[in-house]
């Protein structure tokens, strides 16, 4: 939700601008102060001795100790002094080749020193430099991997990032020739102290806070000299309060002017310090102040910011209350849907089982069909039947008729056919009522 802009950032899901936190103060702070140092690395002055001559950090003489070495290693006290006929020495063969020194203080390392004038044995090649704060430690900071030349004079070795360490270790890495031995006999640091640094700083923040009002009074000359006039009148009549300001506004350029104009390499006295460290607290207390108006902006941003969250929460609230009631509402619709779907197959079953009945029925229905056609087929076969014998009958009443005229007995014959017509009813009727 923070970014590295300048301006506040808006939140992806709210689209609201959210204000730099306490963290994005430190870290802007601390990566500030970051640059400034190492915009100024290249301009770093060592700390100088009374004589003029570069203070040397590893030097036994100002309290530098040779802690530990490669087992194989003799004489490793001998490049913290400047004796050029003493050295460390080392089988060249030997594959981890170190020494590891405590510095006279906690330093910020600029520039390593090495020589070896020993010349029956071969010169380091490539090296490699680490430190540290706390010792013993597994967790060394790495200052940097060096080649050094083959010779036998003092060669200079510059760190790309100056670290504050108390502690150095060197590793030797190669070397040049064939010799048995690898020797070295010096290795001095340079750097810049603690009470050194801090005071660098304050000097370069009180120059810029001297030139920032000069700048101002060349840009406003016209509103100056109005300022002045007023402020002359002021004088003439409290010259006592014109006085003290006077004073005030003297203290922090004769500080620096002190500090400049002392002597170099030489430490500065206890009252300098003690009024460049009360100016320092000052500044210090006006950057809490400015941390706390900065953090009472941040709680008010904050609070506007919290107020119109819970305004959405309040909404929301509200939509999850709507919500909740459609819920319910779909609830009951789906229980009455239930119930529908209940009766739906009630009365599904019914219409089965009405179903089945009526198959049955049909059935039944199906059988009587058939046995009323047997029955049909059977009548129209005894209808045959009755037409071909009563077909029969009136065939053999009009032959006795016609043989009764010829014979001449006619009555006979007469009512022989009228009795043979009432048989052949009788019989007809007889089939007809089965």
């Amino acid at each position: 939700m923070i970014s590295n802009n300048s301006g506040p950032v808006n939140d992806k899901e709210t689209g609201r601008p959210v204000p730099f936190g306490l963290d994005e103060f430190k870290s802007r702070v601390s990566s500030s102060k970051d640059k400034s140092l190492s915009s100024q690395v290249s301009g770093v002055t060592h700390r100088m001795e009374p004589g003029g001559k570069e203070y040397n950090y590893a030097a036994a003489s100002k309290g530098a100790k040779v802690l530990s070495s490669n087992k194989e290693a003799k004489g490793a006290t001998s490049i913290i002094t400047r004796d050029k006929d003493k050295y460390l020495r080392n089988p060249c063969s030997t594959e981890e080749k170190f020494v590891v020194l405590e510095l006279s203080e906690e330093t910020l390392v600029n520039t390593i020193k090495i020589a070896n004038f020993e010349h029956y044995s071969s010169n380091l090649k490539d090296f490699e430099i680490l430190g540290t704060l706390v010792y013993p430690t597994d967790a060394w900071v790495h200052l940097g991997n060096f080649t050094a030349l083959n010779m036998k004079n003092e060669q200079n070795f510059t760190l790309g990032d100056p670290q504050w360490v108390r502690y150095l270790k060197l590793s030797f890495l190669s070397h040049y020739g064939s010799e048995f031995y690898c020797t070295l006999s010096l290795l001095e640091v340079y750097g810049v102290d603690a009470v050194e640094r801090m005071l660098e700083d304050l000097i370069s923040i009180q120059d810029k806070n001297i030139v920032r009002p000069q700048e101002e009074q060349k840009e406003k000359k016209e509103s100056d000299d109005d300022m002045s006039k007023q402020k002359e009148k002021e004088e003439e009549t409290s010259p006592e309060s014109a006085v003290e300001v006077s004073n005030e506004r003297k203290k922090l350029p004769d500080l620096v002017e002190e500090i400049k104009h002392h002597q170099p390499g030489s430490r500065m006295p206890g009252d300098t310090v003690l009024k460049i460290l009360m100016q320092k607290i000052r500044s210090l207390d006006l950057s809490l102040s400015v941390l706390e108006s900065y953090l009472d902006e941040m709680s008010s941003r904050y609070g506007k910011i919290f107020k119109e969250m819970d305004q959405e929460a309040s909404k929301r609230e509200e939509e999850v209350a709507k919500m909740w009631l459609e819920v319910d509402r779909m609830k009951e619709s789906e229980e009455k849907i239930k119930e529908e779907a209940m009766e739906m197959r009630e009365w599904r079953s019914r219409v089965e089982i009405e179903i089945e009945n009526s198959e049955k029925e049909k059935e039944k229905l199906k059988e009587r069909l058939e046995l009323v056609l047997e029955r049909m087929e059977w009548m129209e076969k005894k209808g045959v039947a009755v037409f071909t014998i009563c077909v029969g009958f009136g065939a053999i009443a009009v032959v006795a008729v016609l043989l009764g005229k010829g014979i001449g007995r006619a009555e006979m014959t007469g009512s022989l056919a009228w009795l043979m017509l009432l048989i052949s009813s009788t019989f007809v009727m007889f089939v007809l009522s089965l």
